[in-house]
């Protein structure tokens, strides 16, 4: 790969990881905006969904989504599950939570979310579908590296869950439409989470730095303890429910600090096999 080559897939890397760090900046400026505008707080940032922040909202789920299925993992059990959470950030936009009172403009009460996730869903049902079945077609077409064993469990987690949304929206649609948003978002960190992880372990087995290791390990754990602190309060503390917006806010900082941990890690590589292949070159001098 020559220098112009390389240097634009640098950039496209550099990118992708730079503009979901915006996108949650934008996140929240429409959520303060909002605020300026109204009488308190929701009780989650989901709920802004249908606030006048509802654009923003769904915009900047939809692009994560795209941003995490685009991106190319530094493995291929990475890249796998980076593939299903983003499938799953779409779900997050399309399906909101429970409407609660507003205090500040939003969507009118007589607006129905019923009929936008039906619509929605079922296009992204679609388009995944096809999508999978391009892939399939295009990585026969190349030269392409069977999946690794702990890959290929990957996919079959994340086609097991997603086999199960697709009946719950099929079979149970007021079901789908009351705990899909939630269900959803939860899988999604969890596989974010997961992949955080790989990139602790990836990182350690380079030797990029204990830096970097220590950083990976740090937010991985403290999203985990916060996806739990999410779960546990709306199952059993409600009266307490606006703790939650909180909570999600430090998730999501959190979600917006590894991938600028990993853009300064990789600023000048393609992915972690690089600095693999540059410390062998090191070390042996060849």
């Amino acid at each position: 790969m020559d220098d112009t080559h390389r240097s634009a897939v640098l950039n496209t890397y550099r990118y992708l990881r730079l503009a979901m760090i915006a996108v949650v900046v934008m996140l929240f400026l429409a959520v303060a905006t909002q605020r300026k505008d109204a009488t308190g707080w929701q009780t989650s940032i989901s709920a802004y969904y249908f606030t006048a922040a509802h654009s923003v909202f769904v915009a900047a789920l939809c692009t994560i989504g795209a941003c995490l299925i685009v991106y190319k993992g530094n493995t291929d059990t990475e890249d796998v599950i980076l593939n299903f959470s983003g499938f799953l950030a779409f779900v997050v936009a399309f399906v909101p939570t429970q409407r609660e009172p507003l205090f500040g403009p939003g969507l009118p009460a007589a607006y129905e979310v019923g009929i936008g996730v039906r619509n929605n869903v079922f296009a992204l049902i679609v388009t995944g579908v096809v999508a999978e079945i391009a892939r399939v077609v295009i990585n026969r077409n190349v030269d392409h590296q069977p999946l690794s064993s702990w890959a290929k469990r990957a996919t079959l987690i994340g086609w097991a869950v997603l086999a199960v949304g697709i009946l719950g929206y099929v079979a149970f649609p007021a079901s789908f439409e009351a705990k899909g948003h939630t269900v959803a978002a939860v899988t999604m960190f969890i596989g974010i989470i997961g992949v955080i992880v790989l990139n602790a372990l990836s990182a350690q087995s380079v030797q990029t730095g204990p830096s970097y290791v220590g950083s990976y390990k740090v937010i991985a754990g403290l999203m985990a303890l916060l996806v739990l602190a999410i779960v546990g309060i709306r199952m059993t503390l409600p009266e307490f429910a606006h703790i939650v917006i909180w909570i999600e806010g430090v998730l999501i900082l959190a979600f917006a600090a590894f991938w600028v941990v990993q853009t300064k890690e990789l600023w000048n590589v393609v992915d972690r096999r690089e600095l693999a292949t540059k410390g062998t070159t090191d070390r042996t001098g060849r």
